[in-house]
């Protein structure tokens, strides 16, 4: 509702490729440490500066004719409009701080699953030579069969829309384990148990780390 009270407000020649851009932030920003209040805030900002600009742009020829009864008329309803789409637009992002200023309902930390994993697969020596280590990865957990994670080298991300495999249960796959499956060969090029978190465990079933009983 918000993005649409911006829309209105911006100018008609830059609603399409704004309403691209704010959406696109809107989606990617909470991602990379952005609150979604800021990002409305600066949505807000862009699209009072766009009309303001406008507006001036406009102003002279405007003002000329100010003496002409009608166009009186169309200035006060373009104030009373305005004054509207600005008070709906305060009013939004009240809407969205009181809503991120509540309190979440959140899994505590130790009970969260396990997504993603580090190791050789993934890593890149500090020569930076990859020569021999896989291109593109994804991580499978055998207990549900879905892929909890992902690598792309070229794209250095771990992002798993970024890589384009799809794997295909195995009746052969090691149980209650993560596997690490090279995409280029479909092959399991590492594997460790885990337990239901996805926490890796060592070969007694204990969490790595812990002090043995």
């Amino acid at each position: 509702m918000l993005l649409s009270l911006c829309l209105a407000v911006t100018p008609a020649r830059f609603r399409k490729i704004r309403e691209e851009q704010w959406q696109a932030d809107l989606r990617d920003g909470p991602a990379m440490g952005f609150t979604t209040s800021s990002l409305l805030y600066a949505v807000v900002r862009s699209s009072a500066t766009a009309r303001f600009h406008d507006t001036l742009h406009r102003g002279r020829a405007l003002l000329s004719r100010l003496t002409n009864g009608g166009n009186m008329k169309m200035l006060f309803g373009i104030a009373g409009t305005a004054a509207i789409l600005v008070t709906g637009t305060a009013l939004g992002l009240q809407m969205v701080h009181s809503q991120e200023d509540a309190p979440v309902a959140r899994t505590p930390v130790n009970e969260r699953p396990i997504a993603g994993y580090e190791g050789w697969w993934n890593s890149t020596p500090v020569s930076g030579n990859t020569t021999g280590l896989p291109q593109e990865t994804v991580t499978v957990n055998t207990r549900t069969g879905q892929v909890v994670d992902a690598f792309n080298r070229a794209k250095n991300s771990t992002l798993i829309s970024d890589v384009n495999y799809t794997p295909v249960p195995d009746a052969t796959w090691p149980a209650n384990s993560v596997i690490i499956i090279d995409t280029a060969s479909g092959q399991i090029i590492e594997d460790f148990l885990v337990d239901e978190r996805g926490v890796p465990l060592d070969e007694m079933g204990r969490p790595y780390g812990s002090a043995a009983g």
